[in-house]
């Protein structure tokens, strides 16, 4: 019998490879029998309630709702440092409100480490050109106080996840858990503790050493891993391998442009920029062959972990974001970050003032790049006592910025299909976990196809602007860099 680790290199094989998908299937059931053997004996310290995989902002917040809601609720997380996973995000009042319906002083922790947006920006720039037409300006603000809601703002990841951690009780997040199987007896057993539950077992650390102990969960485990959810793949298996397969066809809806993205963190206001910068407000450009966005990310220090000192040479320690889409641009890699930072200044070297001297003042170590990925919203969230939540259930473009306001957004109606005095939850003796999370699926599939509607709808139009445009790359950096064949894979 293959082992669970040949089983995921095959399927992982596979994806890459779309025509092979009976390959993928027979690769996914191997994973299947590999798992089927009695789940582990468990310690009773090792025992909670819920069991949440992944510590990103979505699985934090559904730990501080499920929390609240009186459950012992545990967070694995498999990397062994918290890092970011990206630079810096914006997140809608009605994220916000959803956060402060269960929390409301954490809610005032993440306003408070990041930056108010006041105002939108939307302008044209003209290539090569120094100037820009502001198309429109949206007052925000004025919206958000009107509909009594929260701020919107931006704020680095790090940041955002320190805030919602310091919420949740000692000991909540376990670092350096990589998941390895899931055991679920399905026994439908009611909300309330009981011998049955979810067993999880997990992999051994990369750089050698015992794998940590097996961790039972009474009631559900949550996947909050990402677009490459291993909850997912793990539980809906070939089903999952199959959407996989569909949405990397050229033919799928969820075939998407070409695009790379960068990512930077500069002093706000840049240096270089005689005292222009972009405060309070979220300023977003679109020129031939790309989409510019500038992000007010509050006061802190210009590493991408993080931090409370001084933002570089900034006089007020201000951060700004910088983040560009290339929507031509084949694939890339770099050998050095000055490479890629060489790279992203060459895009650029005609542009405002401001754009220009925010490229300049970043550092190669805070460049990002990553590729744009999508995937068709799961048809189902929930088998069993598993269910999905944030991008693994949902993996959105960025195009309207949507991501972790709906996250948070799950997070609550899971608590509130969970919760100890609503008539699914641990009040009603007749209700079990499955008709719970069957609940929770059917409020939220909805909504949430809508917003990945629409942030497909967007992205396709922001895209539209580079195909007057030649093919992204133009302007090479010399040796170091790489050219990918541009083929897209599998998120």
């Amino acid at each position: 019998m293959r082992t669970l680790v040949e089983c995921r290199a095959r399927i992982a094989h596979h994806r890459a490879c779309p025509r092979a998908s009976k390959s993928t299937r027979r690769a996914v059931r191997a994973a299947s029998a590999a798992r089927r053997a009695p789940a582990p004996a468990v310690d009773d310290d090792n025992v909670c309630d819920v069991a949440i995989v992944g510590a990103g902002p979505g699985g934090l917040a559904a730990a501080l709702a499920l929390q609240r809601q009186g459950l012992d609720v545990r967070v694995f997380e498999q990397r062994e440092e918290f890092r970011p996973a990206g630079v810096a995000i914006f997140i809608w009042p009605h994220g916000l409100n959803a956060l402060k319906s269960f929390d409301p002083e954490t809610t005032e922790r993440v306003v408070d480490a990041g930056a108010v947006i006041d105002t939108i920006a939307i302008e044209q720039l003209q290539p090569g050109g120094t100037e820009a037409e502001e198309l429109v300006r949206i007052d925000v603000a004025g919206w958000s106080r009107r509909m009594d809601l929260p701020p919107q703002i931006g704020i680095t990841w790090a940041r955002l996840t320190n805030a919602l951690r310091a919420g949740l009780r000692p000991d909540t997040v376990r670092l350096a858990h990589r998941l390895a199987c899931i055991y679920d007896d399905d026994d439908g057993v009611a909300l309330g503790p009981s011998s049955g539950g979810v067993t999880l077992t997990f992999e051994p650390p990369r750089n050698g050493g015992d794998a940590p102990p097996p961790v039972r969960a009474r009631m559900c485990v949550v996947g909050a891993d990402g677009r490459n959810s291993r909850v997912r793949e793990l539980t809906f298996g070939e089903e999952d391998a199959s959407s996989s397969a569909a949405a990397s066809s050229p033919a799928s809806s969820a075939a998407a442009p070409e695009a790379n993205v960068y990512y930077a963190l500069s002093p706000n206001p840049p240096p270089g920029a005689n005292g222009a910068g972009s405060f309070n407000e979220l300023r977003f450009s679109l020129c031939d062959g790309s989409g510019i966005s500038l992000l007010d990310v509050g006061r802190g220090n210009l590493d991408i972990d993080g931090g409370d000192s001084p933002g570089g040479d900034s006089p007020g320690g201000g951060q700004l974001m910088f983040g560009t889409t290339r929507f031509s641009e084949p694939a890339r890699t770099f050998d050095t970050p000055e490479r890629r930072l060489a790279h992203l200044e060459s895009l650029f070297e005609n542009t405002t003032p401001l754009l220009k001297a925010a490229i300049a003042s970043t550092s190669p170590a805070a460049v990002v790049q990553t590729r744009l990925y999508e995937r068709d919203g799961a048809s189902r969230w929930s088998k069993g006592r598993v269910t999905l939540l944030g991008d693994a259930a949902h993996c959105m473009y960025p195009s309207l910025g949507l991501g972790i306001s709906t996250a948070f957004q799950d997070a609550v109606e899971l608590a509130n299909c969970l919760s100890s005095d609503g008539s699914l939850g641990l009040g009603n003796p007749n209700s079990d976990v499955r008709e719970a999370l069957a609940t929770y699926e059917r409020r939220r599939i909805p909504p949430c196809w809508a917003l990945q509607t629409g942030s497909r709808l967007m992205h396709r139009v922001l895209a539209a602007t580079s195909e007057r445009a030649p093919a992204g790359g133009e302007r090479g950096t010399g040796g170091g860099e790489r050219g990918g064949s541009g083929r897209r894979s599998e998120p």
